[in-house]
């Protein structure tokens, strides 16, 4: 059920993941190596960069990925994932656009699905948040120029309340191409 609850809520958020279309949380088109990771200003935390995004999240996360996409684990109780989208864009508003698209198309899998504006790492972004089969989830989509990078997290329902705040941190932790 996990794995069905956690691809609705990637798939909804995050559709067109990976040109030849590996499933959510694979690896295969990720670009070769482990992930960027250096130490973070908080201690017993580390920066996490794909593409133009970084952001800091808990080294007890366990992580997997590569210079493209990111996943991180969270004692079985909770998974984020990041990654920058093979899609092509003309420039930031059509890449707005195609992530309103992506998160419209899932939705009517999910349950108490809420979609508005946000921002993420300093730039306007498109935030869904969402329920599927005892999970909650949070689907952030944001672009550097013409770029698409994706943050997603999701938490067996209900998020106990220090995992939240981590998860409050990381979002407020992020950075996209130097914005602040």
């Amino acid at each position: 059920m996990r794995a069905a609850a956690l691809g609705l809520l990637l798939l909804s958020g995050c559709a067109g993941l990976g040109g030849a279309g590996g499933p959510p949380g694979s690896f295969a088109d990720a670009d070769a190596g482990a992930p960027v990771v250096a130490p973070a200003g908080r201690e017993g935390w580390l920066r996490y960069t794909v593409g133009a995004l970084s952001f800091e999240a808990p080294a007890a996360w366990s992580a997997a990925g590569g210079l493209r996409r990111v996943t991180l684990g969270a004692a079985g109780e909770a998974r984020l994932d990041a990654w920058v989208v093979d899609a092509t864009f003309d420039d930031a508003l059509a890449c707005l656009a195609g992530a309103e698209e992506s998160l419209q198309r899932g939705a009517a899998q999910l349950t108490r699905v809420r979609r508005h504006a946000s921002t993420l790492g300093g730039r306007p972004a498109l935030m869904q948040e969402a329920d599927a089969g005892g999970w909650h989830g949070w689907a952030y989509a944001a672009c550097h120029g013409a770029v698409q990078h994706r943050l997603f997290f999701t938490g067996r329902s209900p998020i106990p309340a220090a995992l939240l705040e981590d998860f409050r941190l990381v979002v407020k932790s992020a950075r996209l191409g130097g914005a602040t």
